[in-house]
């Protein structure tokens, strides 16, 4: 009898040790490099409005973090993989609800994205067919309308895509390209920072107004209890929303 009370003492005490030793590990939370006012990256440094609200919400859980920004391929690859048990900010996708369980109920951000365009250079914007015929760039990554991709795949309209802001902006100025897609509030933080606002500019109908971007869980986390992660992350972004914060940090960026 001694010796079956020594083995489950000593079964037990390991399976304590291990569940401290699995929890014990810094939640591994991964975002988009560059992508301002939302993600900015100065140096080693982030900050922005996304960075400021997940900082918010691991502050207010208590819980030990790391963040870390990537490329958009191996920002995917990492959450698809489960060696980043948290990503943000992601469109939904039918692909990627395969690797990443979003958190629908509040978006960490809503984007409107706009139609960039020389301001020598405007033309009428009412609907893809407006599009026809032109060479449109726009971020690497982004998930856009269905009509726009079947438009590409038809050959009706030239798409280039970018990872840097600064090369699109040449290629439009170079007239190499007619115009390009991108989040309004981030591509006018960059014009504004690179005082360009005064020979580019959005053309009055936007391309996609209104559209949510969300934090995920990535499917193959090993991060304990993922669901309770997800739960506790969800209702922490609802009191952001709920109390100001949120309005309080976009604020401090855009204005």
């Amino acid at each position: 009898m001694p010796k079956i009370i020594k083995t489950i003492s000593l079964l037990l005490a390991l399976f304590l040790l291990y569940q401290t030793t699995a929890q014990a590990r810094d939640l591994r939370v991964c975002t988009h490099m560059g992508f301002e006012p939302y993600v900015i990256k100065e140096g080693k440094s982030l900050r922005g409005i996304d960075i400021d609200i997940v900082l918010q919400i691991i502050k207010n859980m208590k819980q030990p973090a790391e963040i870390r920004a990537f490329p958009w391929k191996r920002l995917l690859a990492s959450i698809r993989e489960g060696e980043c048990d948290v990503g943000f900010s992601l469109f939904d996708t039918e692909k990627r609800r395969q690797f990443a369980d979003y958190i629908f109920t509040v978006p960490l951000h809503y984007s409107t994205f706009s139609v960039f365009v020389r301001k020598d250079k405007e033309f009428d914007f009412n609907s893809i067919y407006d599009f026809f015929g032109k060479k449109i760039a726009h971020n690497r990554g982004f998930a856009l309308t269905i009509g726009f991709e079947q438009a590409i795949n038809d050959g009706k309209i030239q798409r280039l895509t970018f990872d840097d802001a600064d090369n699109a902006l040449k290629m439009l100025e170079k007239g190499r390209i007619d115009a390009i897609l991108d989040n309004e509030a981030r591509f006018r933080y960059y014009l504004k920072k690179n005082g360009k606002l005064g020979q580019i500019k959005s053309l009055t109908i936007p391309f996609m107004p209104h559209h949510p971007a969300f934090l995920v869980i990535s499917r193959k986390s090993s991060f304990p209890n993922s669901q309770e992660l997800k739960n506790k992350i969800e209702a922490e972004l609802k009191k952001l929303h709920l109390d100001g914060t949120i309005m309080k940090i976009t604020t401090q960026y855009l204005n």
